[in-house]
């Protein structure tokens, strides 16, 4: 199993899943993880036809109840999913692990492939988009995109898609989307296809990474604006995701910038209007750069606030002639901060 990054948060409910919870098996299904206490045929077997109870009573009765935990929690290959929409990567032919600390049944592209609490699923040998839904016995629900991983080995071009040469560091293998992937969610407020490189629009599939770490960041910075009413937004408006090496060296940007390892991207939330810039944060009736000060100021209390969210970089830019004001915002695993006027 390869981790675009350390896999590291309320529901997102999202479609294509058949099961829910008033969907699990039945009662008496004595083959479902949920079932319930299945009553005797022959109650005069077990001595019990005298006493006038009936047989469901009676084997409920003989049943020490099993105290479930109160929340369920999933790992993936040891670490445990920070929320309930989440995603995976894996290269192809490897295992995928996944535990769960209570009962819970896997669907893995609407076909059941566990009802047990330990999952083994052993990848394809092709890249690919796949969707896989947990329900545990309490009835709480996961949900991961899991990418089967293109191989790079070194290679410059994928399918026409073109890459370019890592300076450092080259990952081992690529997410693959076609326009059907799109919208695979891959955290509570984001899905993959808002960080795809802005290179060969038109060109499918497109082969990118999104790292764990950075999206956590997101999400802890997302929630903090909604639950303090600073906005209403859904997700964030992702200026840029992942970059190739080679789009990265055609606009000239970081040697070493951590876009293209999907480990970085330049947002704004965008309520107002949604007119491609960011919301006017700090009250006072403009979109200029004080607004993007304001969301680095906002974030780099939060992030420093919180032993739960990884270590990244902050930093705050103005508007020009091809954008507006936005921050960007990273996972590298240290504290980084630039572009604040006046600090």
């Amino acid at each position: 199993m390869t981790s675009v990054s350390a896999i590291a948060l309320a529901v997102a409910t999202v479609g294509l899943f058949a099961i829910t919870q008033d969907e699990g098996p039945a009662p008496a299904d004595r083959n479902s993880p949920f079932a319930g206490p299945v009553a005797d045929p022959d109650p005069a077997a077990d001595g019990i036809a005298d006493t006038g109870a009936t047989a469901a009573e009676a084997a409920v009765d003989r049943v020490t109840p099993v105290e479930l935990p109160a929340t369920a929690r999933l790992s993936v290959d040891g670490e445990e999913v920070p929320h309930p929409v989440w995603h995976a990567t894996v290269m192809p032919g490897e295992t995928l692990a996944l535990n769960l600390n209570m009962p819970g049944q896997a669907r893995l592209d609407g076909e059941t492939i566990s009802d047990t609490a330990n999952i083994r699923w052993r990848a394809p040998d092709s890249a690919g988009v796949h969707d896989l839904r947990i329900e545990a016995a309490n009835g709480e629900m996961f949900r991961l995109s899991v990418f089967v991983l293109q191989p790079l080995n070194g290679q410059t071009v994928l399918e026409g898609y073109r890459i370019g040469t890592y300076p450092r560091n080259a990952p081992e293998g690529l997410i693959r989307i076609t326009r059907e992937d799109l919208d695979a969610p891959i955290s509570p407020g984001f899905t993959i296809g808002q960080f795809i490189c802005k290179q060969q629009p038109g060109h499918w599939p497109k082969f990118l990474l999104v790292s764990s770490n950075m999206l956590i960041r997101l999400e802890a910075l997302l929630s903090e604006l909604r639950e303090d009413e600073l906005t209403a937004a859904d997700s964030f408006f992702i200026m840029s995701g992942y970059r190739t090496p080679f789009y990265n060296n055609a606009i000239g940007s970081a040697r070493y910038s951590r876009h293209m390892y999907g480990d970085a991207s330049d947002i704004y939330p965008d309520v107002l209007g949604g007119d491609g810039v960011m919301d006017d944060l700090n009250g006072d009736g403009r979109v200029t750069r004080a607004d993007a000060e304001f969301l680095y100021d906002y974030a780099s209390r939060l992030f420093t606030s919180r032993d739960d969210v990884p270590a990244g970089g902050i930093g705050a830019y103005g508007a020009n002639a091809v954008h507006g004001p936005f921050v960007h915002i990273d996972g590298r695993g240290r504290i980084a901060r630039w572009g604040r006027h006046g600090s």
